[in-house]
């Protein structure tokens, strides 16, 4: 008989044998609880039973013992279904945050307002994220977000810095970067990446990534991923209101080679397809035959996503079939309600 574990305040769950400790059962789930027994740093994975009944090396208890808090997963196996408080827990793919001080290695215009940042972790040691992650750079003071454009598995970072003349923000961060040989970071962060275990990578079913502006950066990283994967069915719409705004023809190279299929959306751009006749939507559900068997990614503003998100459903998507970090910091609007 086994018996379901719930972890708060994440909300993860998994099963347990009674015959096993609950660390090795949260590992066969991919939960990872941290422990440091070999290195005699003990009490790391402590936690507090708030329901259930446990066997521990002091007796059975159940959450209302005085002595079995605070409990020990490394040596407590279940006799019941449980529910445990505890911290220090990573979700099956969750990376550990890390601080690293990168080198600049260059910045490069690539359009007017849009640089390449070109960063360098230090020797022997590689920035651990999921494809579609981003950082925090940290200048002076602040906590500035930015997707990684490039896929995982390199010493070598890639941003992409939008930089609006008006924003003073944007400025002194490509200030700083032009004129300071590290700077430093905090990643991973953002829960947009492909889950394997929730059966987000299907390699035949369609992969959509629809973005804007300076949203190429998490495409590109994710779909340089699923190149790895050689998925078969990539999609890619950027809009951007002006041509001069699609500043990478990286896209384009993808399509020639035949790995994606690219569709670059302006309103002045005779090689473009008009945004504005068509809406994104319209094209996706008439050049794909069952919308119910993709998976969207979007990256823009929170307008923008919502807009599409919006219209796929209208065509019978389902907003579990797409991924946002909007949907992580902005909530959805009510539909009627004013701008």
């Amino acid at each position: 008989m086994t018996h379901q574990i719930l972890i708060q305040p994440k909300g993860l769950s998994f099963e347990a044998q009674p015959h096993e400790d609950l660390i090795s059962a949260a590992a066969r789930a991919g939960i990872r609880i941290r422990k440091s027994c070999a290195n005699g740093n003990c009490e790391i994975c402590k936690a507090k039973l708030v329901a259930g009944v446990v066997n521990t090396p002091e007796g059975r208890f159940d959450a209302n013992h005085p002595d079995v808090n605070p409990l020990l997963p490394c040596v407590s196996r279940a006799q019941s279904d449980l529910i445990l408080e505890l911290d220090k827990v990573l979700a099956p793919g969750e990376i550990p945050l890390q601080h690293i001080a990168f080198q600049v290695q260059g910045v490069t215009p690539l359009s007017e307002h849009v640089y390449q940042v070109d960063l360098l972790a230090p020797a022997g040691k590689l920035a651990d994220y999921h494809a579609g992650q981003y950082l925090e750079l940290l200048i002076d003071g602040g906590e500035f977000p930015f997707t990684i454009a490039s896929a995982p598995g390199k010493r070598e970072l890639e941003l992409h810095l939008g930089v609006d003349p008006e924003n003073a923000s944007s400025l002194q961060i490509l200030k700083y970067l032009q004129n300071n040989p590290t700077v430093r970071a905090r990643l991973p962060k953002g829960d947009v990446w492909l889950k394997p275990e929730l059966n987000q990578l299907n390699l035949h079913d369609p992969l959509v990534f629809i973005v804007a502006g300076t949203g190429f950066a998490q495409a590109k990283a994710m779909i340089e991923e699923q190149f790895k994967h050689q998925h078969s069915a990539l999609s890619l719409y950027w809009v951007n209101r002006e041509a001069h705004s699609l500043y990478s023809d990286l896209p384009k190279e993808w399509a020639k080679k035949g790995l994606i299929d690219y569709h670059p959306m302006t309103s002045d751009c005779s090689d473009c397809e008009f945004f504005s006749k068509q809406t994104v939507q319209d094209k996706i559900t008439n050049e794909l035959n069952n919308i119910s068997s993709i998976q969207v990614v979007a990256c823009g503003g929170p307008k923008f996503v919502y807009s599409v998100l919006d219209g796929l459903e209208e065509k019978g998507l389902k907003q579990s079939q797409m991924q946002s970090d909007v949907f992580a910091y902005a909530p959805r609007p009510e539909k009627n309600s004013p701008e």
